[in-house]
This record gives structure tokens, C-alpha cells and sequence, in this order.
């Protein structure tokens, strides 16, 4: 598997390569369905099958190259600053989804960089797809996803997503650097006309399917800020996956 190092370099010629300009993506997800009916209750992820995973699902990145250098020197930045992070299970570094171009999220702390690249890879380190996308630096949880022109995952296929944060006017071995593994699945039967986008969670959430599970609990909870029982279902959520260190920040879709 990539390491960060490696990760640095494919990425940093891959903007030369593949393509002589970057598709640029707004980092926005889609409008959820109503969320009429929502009745308040606790969501908990179910881990899928562990059979299918890559043989290895480390992240790419460490705590001491998590942030631009310039950030580090900052005076308006803490040194208790949760680092920049992708909200997936911990304990695994890994997701399903059944989107052929998923959104991921992720979350920036207050940054002074201005874009960053989602790299895609296949599990034999090949570049799949590589996406530009503006920031605006702000403190918070934002939603990525790969160009619509870029190829679409693979049903059954694991890849290396990578995010680098562009620190300066091109990348750069000290750019921050983290890694996470997705794999796209068949979509279940577990969607009807009746059932809201929190039922749609937790049905995602029963199939171990996180990716979509994150995004569409995400989704509501962007659109109703202020109500106290989606406040709660999201804190849980992430707390049940060992994501409490950044389950009270704020959501930026």
C-alpha cells in the first residue's frame, strides 16, 4: 500500500499528467429529500464483513504534518486544534458505498490554504481519477467528491482516496497529506417512496454501508442546524464509530 510519501509524489505529478488542468468541483453534496416525519431516534453503524477489505488500510498521515506550515507558526491557531481528518471508522479506515462517484467528508481545521486534491488510486497504486477543489479555510466539516467526468468506481473494487492540502501555489512535499479506503458495493433493497432521508440512514447504517450512510445524515443535519433531536442522532452517530472528538463541529456542505 501507499505510503504518505508515495501518495506525495503520484499526486504532485498527477496534476502534470492527468490532464493539463484539473477539473475544479465545488466541495457541496445534494440536496437531501424532505425530512418530514422525522421522528427522533438513536442511529448506531453496523461494520460490514471484513473479508473484502485491502490488505492494509493505515492512514497515509500523522499528526505532526497535518497542517500547513505556516499554519503551525500561526498565532490565530491552537495547538489543541483537532487535525485535519476524514470522518471514517477509526478502527478500520475504510467504507462502503453504492455511489459511482461518492462523497466523502472531512474535517478542515482553520487553514490558510485555499484548494486541495482528492486522489483516487486502485488497489495496485494506480491513479484513478484526481480532482481540484477550491476551500475557503474555514474551521469545519465539508463534503468532496471526484469530478462527474471522472471514471466511476467499480463495483466490488477497493481504492485509496488521498486528500493533500495545497499549502502554496503548487503542491508540495509538506503539504498535509490523509488516506482512507473505499469500496463500492451493490445498492440493497432497502429504499421505498415512504421512508425519510433519517430511515434511509439507519437502513444504510443496519447494511454497514457508511459512506452513504455519513453523507445522508450529514445532509440533514446541514439543513436543520438548530434542531436539538438531529443535534443528538448526529452526536451519536459518530460517537458509535469513534468520531466524538469531531462530532460537535460545525457541518459546511
Amino acid at each position: 500500500m501507499l505510503n504518505s510519501q508515495q501518495l506525495i509524489g503520484l499526486i504532485t505529478m498527477g496534476l502534470f499528467i492527468v490532464g493539463t488542468q484539473p477539473t475544479i468541483a465545488q466541495s457541496t453534496a445534494n440536496t437531501p429529500t424532505p425530512t418530514n416525519r422525522l421522528k427522533p431516534q438513536r442511529i448506531v453503524f453496523q461494520a460490514p464483513p471484513k473479508e473484502d477489505k485491502p490488505k492494509s488500510t493505515s492512514s497515509g498521515g500523522s499528526r505532526s504534518n497535518l497542517q500547513c506550515p505556516q499554519d503551525a507558526t500561526s498565532t490565530t491557531t491552537s495547538s489543541n486544534q483537532i487535525p485535519i481528518k476524514s470522518l471514517v471508522p477509526p478502527d478500520s479506515n475504510y467504507g462502503l458505498t453504492t455511489a459511482e462517484h461518492p462523497t466523502f467528508l472531512v474535517y478542515l481545521p482553520q487553514t490558510s490554504a485555499k484548494q486541495l486534491v482528492l486522489s483516487l488510486m486502485t488497489e495496485d497504486n494506480q491513479l484513478y481519477s484526481q480532482t481540484l477543489i477550491p476551500i475557503k479555510g474555514e474551521p469545519g466539516i465539508i463534503s468532496i467528491k471526484s469530478a462527474d467526468s471522472s471514471p466511476p468506481l467499480k463495483v466490488g473494487k477497493n481504492y485509496q482516496w488521498g486528500l493533500m492540502l495545497i499549502c502554496g501555489e503548487k503542491p508540495s512535499p509538506n503539504d498535509p497529506v490523509i488516506t482512507s479506503w473505499v469500496r463500492r458495493v451493490v445498492l440493497p433493497q432497502l429504499h421505498s417512496q415512504h421512508k425519510t432521508t433519517l430511515e434511509q440512514t439507519d437502513a444504510y447504517s443496519e447494511q454497514g454501508i457508511w459512506y452513504d450512510a455519513v453523507i445522508t445524515l450529514a445532509q440533514i443535519r446541514n439543513t436543520q442546524p438548530n434542531n436539538q433531536d438531529i443535534a443528538n442522532i448526529w452526536t451519536d452517530f459518530l460517537k458509535s464509530v469513534g468520531l466524538e472528538a469531531i462530532a460537535t463541529q460545525p457541518v459546511r456542505l
